[in-house]
């Protein structure tokens, strides 16, 4: 191609790459109420939330309500001024985790206060957030060492896809992909309550000590 000759528009957008927002930036234009900000933040991180939900031993279908619960949640907050920082994907952990023990103890429905602590109180907050990090990356952990037959039937049950349609992608019968969904939710849960096991057998050791 010589000098001053016209670049073809489709080799031009391959040379441009446009960058991704940084997850500061993003927080940032969220705490100003930006809903397309929002929308980037859920879809970068509520995957995560989910799969936080199901290694706790949530039902899918149950996991999904909690997870859009969640995100609106965090919104309202956001729009009543209760927010002042937003550290994702811990925080959307945290009020995730808060809304699934609600959900659980139903008849213990004074919740306000200990919502908005969960939220804003810096000191367990911190804790809070390195325990959900090693969570997050043990149950990822786990889900990858999972068959990859099982890994796409995750997906595909994340994305809303029926389960009909699911079994008719992989080949399978309904009755067997419920079944790989209930066993990967154990391998979840296991690998969640491995960390926990670990952590209380070495306190205990500590106390003896």
């Amino acid at each position: 191609m010589h000098v001053g000759e016209a670049v073809p528009l489709d080799r031009e957008k391959r040379q441009v790459k446009m960058k991704e927002p940084s997850e500061e930036a993003l927080a940032r234009l969220a705490l100003e109420g930006r809903r397309d900000a929002w929308d980037a933040l859920v879809a970068r991180h509520g995957r995560q939330v989910l799969l936080t939900l199901l290694a706790r031993g949530v039902r899918v279908d149950r996991a999904k309500d909690i997870v859009q619960e969640t995100w609106a949640r965090l919104l309202a907050h956001q729009q009543a001024g209760r927010l002042d920082r937003l550290e994702l994907p811990g925080l959307a952990i945290r009020q995730a985790s808060f809304l699934a023990l609600e959900d659980a103890r139903r008849a213990r429905r004074d919740t306000g206060d200990d919502e908005l602590a969960i939220l804003s109180d810096p000191a367990p907050g911190a804790e809070t957030r390195v325990h959900a990090r090693a969570q997050l990356a043990r149950a990822r952990a786990e889900l990858e060492r999972c068959p990859k037959q099982a890994r796409r039937i995750f997906e595909l049950t994340y994305d809303d896809v029926p389960q009909a349609e699911t079994a008719r992608q992989v080949g399978l019968s309904v009755q067997r992909v419920r079944q790989t969904l209930c066993e990967v939710r154990a391998r979840l849960r296991a690998a969640i309550d491995e960390e926990n096991l670990f952590t209380f057998t070495n306190a205990t050791e500590n106390r003896h000590d």
